[in-house]
């Protein structure tokens, strides 16, 4: 028996009605799918370090899907290259996506590409490992954040390491691009004198390993500092053992992680570096339930800048459960004030910077990753 056109007709509607409702985002039960973007350096310089933000961005998806039931959030990954032209074609493809907010990118080159494609289109990052300088003055119209302090900072907490250790007339070889040159600069200005500077492009193919090592030998310094990235850094700590280099070897954030390791051809290079990298902060329980479930999902909960991305994640996640005016950068200053999170405690200023909690002296003993040290604005150096 046919049914009565008003059947057909109705049930016609309540198949468009639900096609409509799911193309929203809402299903049954009221929930809504909110998506956030991950810019993660998957090829590049630091590709090494990425399998743990994203590791640490899924746990923080798993435990806001535990806890709510009126959304369901989605993460997007998408490749930085650590690298600001494809960082902004990345982002585009995010944005197009339709994603509520960008967590990264890690590189700041990349967070700066990224930016200036998301902010025209009012949608917020919270970059998650960005430390240049040029992060605080970037044009954002607001929409730039960061749960990483400046480098302005961690040039002091480099320089007094290398003090603390005894060396005095250190080699600098810095990056050109954006974090680089920043960190350079300032580590320069709080070290007052250096053996040599030289700053190379990192792009592969544009620097002579050999060279750079071979500049620092010849010079006669009693230390080199290493303003660098994974894969470039490996390169040129390869170079030094090859050529007999004795010294002391020093090393930022781009360097401060057990997958370093992974880079080299031959792992004795990096045996004795110290490097540096943004403390999470004290104990809490946000920072001790992120390296829990972080740990059962198989990740370092020494890894750099995992607890950072686990909070940049959750802050964007909250902004969008308090917003009620479709603009997150109001919702993201409000959340920040005080933010307990995995990372510490975060306070975002005009600029959307936090000023940090000091940093981790980590150091490589052969293939092996600790930090058992700290460095604090008010006491300098310290056990932790």
């Amino acid at each position: 028996m046919m049914k009565s056109p008003s059947k057909i007709y109705l049930l016609m509607m309540a198949l468009v009605a639900s096609f409509l409702l799911a193309s929203c985002g809402i299903v049954g039960g009221g929930t809504t799918t909110v998506k956030i973007g991950l810019l993660s350096p998957q090829t590049g310089p630091i590709a090494v370090y990425a399998p743990g933000f994203e590791d640490a961005a899924n746990v923080a998806v798993s435990g806001l899907n535990e806890a709510n039931d009126d959304y369901v959030f989605e993460l997007i990954v998408v490749d930085s290259g650590c690298d600001g032209t494809q960082a902004a074609t990345s982002a585009q493809s995010l944005i197009d996506s339709g994603v509520v907010g960008i967590v990264g990118a890690a590189c700041s080159g990349a967070t700066l590409g990224a930016i200036a494609v998301a902010a025209p289109a009012g949608v917020p990052m919270v970059s998650y490992a960005s430390t240049s300088p040029a992060i605080s003055t970037a044009d954002d119209d607001g929409y730039l954040f960061r749960v990483v302090p400046s480098d302005a900072q961690q040039s002091v907490a480099l320089a007094d390491v290398v003090k603390s250790m005894g060396d005095s007339n250190p080699a600098v070889l810095f990056m050109t691009n954006d974090y680089g040159a920043g960190l350079g600069e300032n580590f320069k200005a709080a070290m007052g004198s250096l053996c040599t500077e030289i700053g190379y492009d990192p792009t592969e193919g544009s620097y002579d390993a050999s060279t750079l090592a071979q500049a620092v030998v010849d010079g006669g310094c009693d230390s080199v500092v290493l303003i660098s990235y994974a894969t470039d850094g490996a390169a040129i700590m390869e170079e030094l053992l090859s050529q007999g280099f004795s010294g002391s070897l020093y090393g930022a954030d781009g360097l401060a992680d057990a997958a370093l390791t992974q880079s080299f051809t031959d792992v004795a290079a990096v045996d004795g570096l110290v490097a540096t990298k943004p403390r999470p902060g004290e104990s809490s329980t946000a920072k001790s339930s992120f390296e829990t479930a972080y740990a059962a999902a198989g990740g370092n909960p020494e890894g750099i800048y995992t607890n950072e991305t686990f909070d940049a994640v959750n802050l964007v996640a909250a902004a969008v459960m308090a917003d009620s005016n479709d603009d997150l950068r109001d919702d993201l200053v409000s959340l920040g004030s005080s933010y307990d999170g995995a990372s510490g405690v975060h306070t975002f200023d005009s600029n959307g910077d936090v000023p940090g909690t000091g940093y981790e002296i980590c150091e490589f003993s052969g293939a092996n990753f600790s930090c058992s040290k700290i460095w604090t604005s008010s006491g300098g150096v310290s056990g932790k």
